[in-house]
């Protein structure tokens, strides 16, 4: 037995001692599976289903290997809620079994989650001084639980105190206490390291542009991936690119803070006016690009195709419909500003090279503005570049005008993920992916297929929970719930909101309330709930007008509160016990394609020789009704009502599908009294 092994299972054994732990065969093995991984540097895939205790599984052959073998681990969930838990609750817990001295692991996010000091400071300096005593990490969440203020008060003050994207970094006067630098500099050598998958796919595609130089969790052994089946999300967000008038006024606002900070070295070698002019000129000459943005905008005036990579994906009928015959216009836009943004940083570095080859020698802060203008001109760089990429994309994509209240963007999004993911992740550390729906029909064909993950291992792990006692399944009988898809194309709606509602009222009314409703569009959530016919004693709550985090708070307080919410709420969220007992899904969340990528994505699937709606659309609609499904059962002692109100689960031939992938052995029934009866929950 290895070192790594034999701490392994001391750590289970003293966890076993614990009160209230209930010994897990499963979760050892996961552990055991995980553990196997890093000991050989290979990759897996792993269900780990609700309850099983994967967050311990996957820290404690983590800190085994890191005090055996000095091998280090990234843990990365799609969520930072979810790396927050695994923080503060579940890393705590895990060094506890391990002697001293403990390996010291490091939380890490992106920059913009963290307090500024120096922002804070300037603002109210008794503030900045009473946070920083008290905060553990500096993070938005300590920040907006710890700052006594009203909640719209407290978001303008964040707005005004996260740590911009750009900053000196270590010319800065508080650098050393900086929250979000300190976290960075701990992460690049901390054994092991609780972050994101933003984070990862970042560090990645900074690791690629830069050939290692830029590494913000520096060289790791192992990537475990929590949350696995949202990595292709986070993957897509990561590899857009949109190019809008917040993004150019962004870069805007950072030169002016550039010309500022530099101001000091630029009087100094007598070029204050020449500095001050170049910097306002490239604003100037960025807010005609804006101006030309917005024009584009208006006279396109609607969002729309303009191009296809590869070019054939563009001949599907559906995407033709949609093009905008605009793409030599849209690409002069996009190029112009390019060609400003890389030309300035030439400029920049062309005189910085000029004031440190002046015949009267360098001035003596040289190598500090050398530094800032770094940073500052990376920002920009980028900006230039990925416009440039937006109608040049190096992997299947669709380039497109996109149309938000009040503004236009162009954008570039990934179709295809394995491609991209390959190259910045697969082939560069082994990778443990696990979730508690990263199967479909028992294997990880859909999760290999759509992010290109080649794991060696691969395993589905039982739940732990006894459904089949546990939980029920209602489905209304034929005929009592219209057809969603058939109502919104024959216009009789109204009937099917009412007929949804009916069944709504009757389940939040049979259940006492403690029922969280699921729904696929804001628009259908609104239209029920304007329906709903429950006592004024079983409060109603809307996602509407409240962050997720607060509203979801007032349903774990009330268990007789019910809640309308829409997709944050199915996955991720927890509310364990008696408050949560019955779980609605009422529609189920086909993903209808109207937006350019979404119909992309369909063509490239039909001219790979694949169904669109097998191969992707209905796949994705099985995880996210296990997602939905997987709200209701969270601890052992839990019993609940799990409700699949659309009505073409019966109807369909996907029914069948779909139900195959929830929880084996459910209790099926027809009628809503006989299903709360059985359960003893009404």
């Amino acid at each position: 037995m290895s070192e790594a092994t034999r701490l392994i299972e001391l750590a289970f054994d003293r966890l076993r001692q614990l009160p209230g732990y209930r010994d897990r065969v499963d979760q050892r093995q996961l552990a055991q599976l995980i553990g196997d991984c890093i000991d050989g540097g290979v990759s897996g895939a792993f269900e780990a289903p609700t309850g099983l205790g994967k967050s311990l599984a996957a820290l404690i052959p983590a800190f085994a290997y890191a005090i055996a073998e000095n091998k280090r681990t990234v843990i990365a969930t799609y969520t930072n809620v979810l790396a927050e838990q695994y923080w503060t609750k579940d890393v705590p817990l895990a060094l506890s079994l391990f002697d001293e001295p403990h390996p010291k692991p490091q939380f890490f996010i992106g920059r913009q989650r963290y307090v500024c000091l120096d922002a804070l400071g300037q603002i109210d300096p008794d503030l900045a001084v009473g946070f920083e005593g008290v905060a553990d990490q500096g993070i938005e969440s300590e920040f907006r639980r710890r700052v006594p203020r009203r909640p719209m008060e407290l978001g303008k003050l964040w707005s005004q105190v996260a740590t911009p994207p750009v900053c000196a970094g270590r010319h800065c006067h508080l650098f050393d206490r900086c929250f979000y630098y300190r976290a960075r500099r701990a992460a690049e050598r901390a054994p092991v390291v609780i972050t994101n998958h933003a984070m990862v796919l970042q560090d990645a595609q900074d690791k690629a542009a830069t050939e290692g130089a830029l590494a913000r969790l520096g060289t790791y052994h192992m990537l475990i991936l929590d949350e696995a089946h949202d990595f292709g999300g986070a993957a897509q967000n990561a590899l857009e690119f949109e190019l809008s008038e917040p993004k150019v006024a962004g870069v805007q606002r950072m030169v002016a803070r550039l010309e500022a900070q530099l101001a000091d070295v630029a009087r100094e070698v007598r070029e204050a006016v020449a500095w001050t002019d170049q910097c306002a000129r490239f604003i100037d000459q960025l807010e005609t690009g804006k101006t030309a943005l917005r024009t584009f905008g208006e006279r396109s005036g609607r969002p729309g195709l303009l191009m296809t990579s590869p070019s054939s994906i563009g001949d599907h009928p559906g995407l033709k419909a949609t093009r905008i015959e605009a793409l030599a216009e849209a690409q002069t836009v996009s190029d112009r500003i390019a060609e400003l943004c890389l030309q300035f940083t030439s400029q920049v570095e062309r005189r910085m090279t000029t004031w440190a080859e002046r015949p009267e020698g360098a001035p003596k802060s040289l190598e500090e503005a050398r530094d800032i203008a770094r940073s500052y001109l990376g920002y920009v760089q980028n900006l230039g570049i990925g416009s440039y990429t937006v109608f040049d994309p190096p992997e299947v994509s669709v380039s497109h005008v996109g149309v938000r209240p009040g503004e236009v963007m162009l954008r570039r999004d990934t179709i295809d993920l394995a491609g991209p993911l390959k190259e910045l992740i697969w082939s560069k550390v082994p990778v443990v992916s696990m979730s508690a729906t990263l199967a479909l029909d028992g294997d990880f064909s859909f999760y290999r297929r759509t992010v290109g993950a080649d794991p060696t291992f691969e395993e589905i792990l039982p739940s732990p929970f006894d459904y089949a006692t546990q939980s029920a399944l209602y489905l209304p009988p034929r005929g009592r719930v219209p057809d969603p898809t058939a109502a919104r194309r024959d216009g009789y709606e109204p009937e099917y909101f009412s007929a949804i509602a009916r069944e709504l009222s009757n389940v939040i009314r049979g259940m006492n309330g403690r029922t969280l409703a699921l729904f696929h569009s804001r628009r259908e959530m609104e239209a029920v709930y304007s329906l709903l016919d429950v006592p004024d004693c079983l409060p109603i709550l809307l996602q509407k007008g409240s962050t997720p985090a607060q509203i979801g708070e007032r349903f774990r307080k009330d268990p007789q509160s019910s809640l309308l919410a829409l997709r944050s709420f199915w996955t991720g969220f927890d509310a364990p016990g008696e408050t949560l007992s019955c779980v609605v899904l009422v529609r189920v969340p086909f993903e209808v394609p109207v937006e350019p990528p979404a119909m992309a994505r369909q063509a490239w699937l039909a001219g790979q020789g694949m169904d669109p709606f097998s191969s992707w659309t209905l796949p994705m609609a099985k995880m996210m009704v296990r997602q939905g499904v997987g709200r209701l059962i969270r601890r052992d002692e839990d019993r609940g009502l799990i409700v699949l109100l659309d009505p073409r689960l019966r109807t369909k031939r996907y029914g069948d599908d779909i139900l195959a992938n929830l929880p084996a052995d459910l209790r099926t029934y027809d009628d809503l009294d006989d299903a709360i009866g059985w359960l003893g929950l009404g």
